[in-house]
């Protein structure tokens, strides 16, 4: 078998992101129609450092809802501002609700990130939050989505099964769950 450019995304999905312009509302629609839940939210998330996918500074202001439904977790993303352009459009030039990405958490970020620029999914903007790092890419011309990479830590273990053990035996009360990150 030939590996393929996108051959070490072939693992477990990390979770699916959507990019919607009210969180409650997205969170709820979907709990309804899913079952998935509950959701943990923050607003306006602080991170630590972002760039564009080539190294300059960038901002991105959103705030983000967490859930689980099945075996992936879910996010929404409410994208309040982002700049420059290079980073913004991604994130905000099409209808919404929309999937915007599905992610992959990687033990060898710099390789990922690497092979998906060289199979033309460039990366439009990367982030730190704590010991979490992740990358945007537009694959949208390879998979007809972007992908988000993480890099595999413990933080990002710890949240992640934070999410899961919630939606374990859940019953269906407090939908959305405020948390400050």
């Amino acid at each position: 078998m030939t590996r393929t450019p996108l051959q070490p995304l072939l693992g477990k999905v990390h979770h699916l992101g959507y990019v919607v312009d009210d969180l409650e509302a997205a969170v709820a629609g979907f709990t309804a129609a899913t079952g998935a839940g509950p959701f943990f939210a923050s607003e306006h998330v602080r991170l630590d450092a972002v760039t564009t996918g080539t190294g300059e500074p960038a901002m991105y202001d959103h705030s983000s809802a967490i859930g689980q439904l099945g075996e992936v977790a879910v996010e929404f993303m409410v994208v309040h501002d982002a700049e420059p352009s290079s980073v913004k459009e991604p994130l905000t030039g099409f209808a919404l609700p929309a999937l915007h990405h599905v992610a992959w958490a990687v033990e060898d970020w710099d390789t990922v990130v690497s092979q998906l620029e060289s199979a033309g999914a460039p990366s439009y903007m990367q982030a730190r939050f704590g010991a979490m790092r992740t990358s945007y890419h537009d694959a949208s011309a390879l998979v007809g989505h972007h992908i988000e990479i993480h890099l595999q830590n413990p933080d990002l273990v710890a949240f992640f099964g934070m999410v899961r053990e919630a939606s374990v035996g859940w019953d269906g009360s407090e939908v959305l769950r405020r948390l400050e990150l």
